[in-house]
């Protein structure tokens, strides 16, 4: 109940903020902005309600016989040529938490299709504005087996169903062509029921329940449990102009741990996250994120919390920083250069081999060389420190060939 309180307390700040608006301006619009980005780290795929009230069939989008249903296809065949000049954990990604720290060499080739991507979009209209459903999925996980990405329905303002958190920044997604992103930069994907208010084109607010998934590194020796007692609340606030925008977001939610000897020991987490893209020179674009919280990197898939000096839960100090920006250097050729640094305040029930601190940097250059059909190379550079100090970095050149179904 405690725990419940401090939950419900640090989010009614923003509860009273969004009933003034509302109460101070229009009727909720239909507006759902975390569904911008719905086929991945692409420009986002209009919803068929959103196209046309009557969808042409070079849209894409074909309307069923007798019914007002309309359904999209969409997706794309991507093949990734990998080659490490250094040891790392991730073969299919760049995941600078997986690098050695103890000096071990190691060099590697690798081709793969996982990012291979497949999704369906209907709509159709109710008494209560456009109703849409959307389902992606890609091969992601181990022996390319399907993997779900996305999977949640929108009506009017509500959305339920599994896509990008409310507390990230899917607009601002730096365009490399590693589909892993920069550690740094907040990127999860999970089931959500989420309320978005949007007063004009320029400005939204958004307020969810989220699932949990607040791990707690556990030191050797000390047997128990990770449990999650209570869902994320998550929020967003974002002002745009044009297409460039200003987001600001927040989370709260609660780590346990469960001794298998003791009772059980809960600590908050939350996090603030500061985010945007500005449109600069024709369509170049400036990219960045700022992040602060305890428990923070529990959204790009860390541990949130670890046990104290005395045996205590404690949250994460964590902070990540990411800045962009993608050049285009005529219709056709792009480069896009990225850095971000992200670092935590170790507990001391943490193991020395826990991760400290991570660097990512990458540049690119894409050639989109037909309709929907391009090819990149892209070099990225990651390193790695560790609690005691140990540290270790890699280097990875990746080629990418894609071609888009519609």
């Amino acid at each position: 109940m405690a725990a419940l309180t401090r939950l419900v307390a640090g989010f009614s700040v923003l509860a009273l903020c969004w009933a003034s608006a509302i109460a101070a301006g229009d009727e909720p619009l239909p507006v759902d902005a975390a569904a911008s980005e719905l086929s991945g780290e692409e420009e986002p795929e209009e919803s068929s309600s959103e196209k046309t009230s009557q969808p042409k069939r070079f849209d894409g989008v074909f309307k069923i016989p007798n019914t007002e249903v309309t359904i999209k296809l969409g997706g794309f065949v991507r093949v990734d040529l990998i080659h490490d000049f250094d040891a790392i954990g991730s073969e299919d990604t760049f995941d600078p938490s997986t690098i050695p720290t103890d000096g071990k060499p190691g060099e590697n080739t690798h081709l793969h299709a996982k990012w291979t991507r497949l999704n369906l979009d209907f709509g159709r209209p109710t008494r209560f504005g456009p109703a849409r459903i959307f389902v992606e999925t890609d091969f992601m996980d181990p022996d390319s087996t399907l993997r779900l990405r996305h999977a949640f329905s929108t009506v009017g303002p509500l959305l339920v169903g599994k896509t990008w958190s409310t507390f990230m920044d899917e607009d601002a997604m730096p365009p490399t062509l590693d589909g892993e992103q920069p550690l740094a930069f907040l990127i999860v994907r999970q089931a959500m029921v989420r309320w978005t208010w949007s007063r004009s084109d320029s400005f939204l607010l958004a307020l969810a329940v989220e699932e949990p998934d607040a791990g707690v590194e556990s030191p050797e020796g000390v047997p128990g449990n990770s449990e999650d007692p209570l869902p994320d609340l998550t929020a967003r606030v974002r002002w745009g102009w044009g297409a460039s925008h200003l987001q600001l977001s927040a989370f709260a939610g609660e780590a346990r741990f469960r001794s298998d000897a003791g009772p059980k020991d809960d600590a908050t987490i939350w996090g603030l996250n500061l985010s945007g893209k500005a449109m600069t020179v024709g369509k170049d674009a400036l990219r960045f994120q700022l992040a602060y919280g305890e428990g923070l990197a529990r959204y790009h898939g860390d541990v949130a919390a670890a046990l104290d000096e005395n045996g205590r839960l404690e949250a994460i100090e964590t902070l990540g920083v990411m800045l962009s920006y993608q050049h285009y250097w005529s219709e056709r050729w792009s480069s896009h250069l990225v850095g971000s640094y992200g670092s935590q305040d170790n507990t001391a029930g943490q193991s020395p081999e826990s991760v400290h601190a991570v660097e990512y940097a990458a540049l690119n250059l894409v050639w989109e060389f037909a309709e929907g059909m391009s090819f990149g190379g892209e070099w990225l550079y990651g390193a790695r420190e560790d609690n005691d100090g140990a540290s270790g970095h890699a280097n990875r050149l990746l080629f990418v060939f894609k071609t888009d179904f519609f």
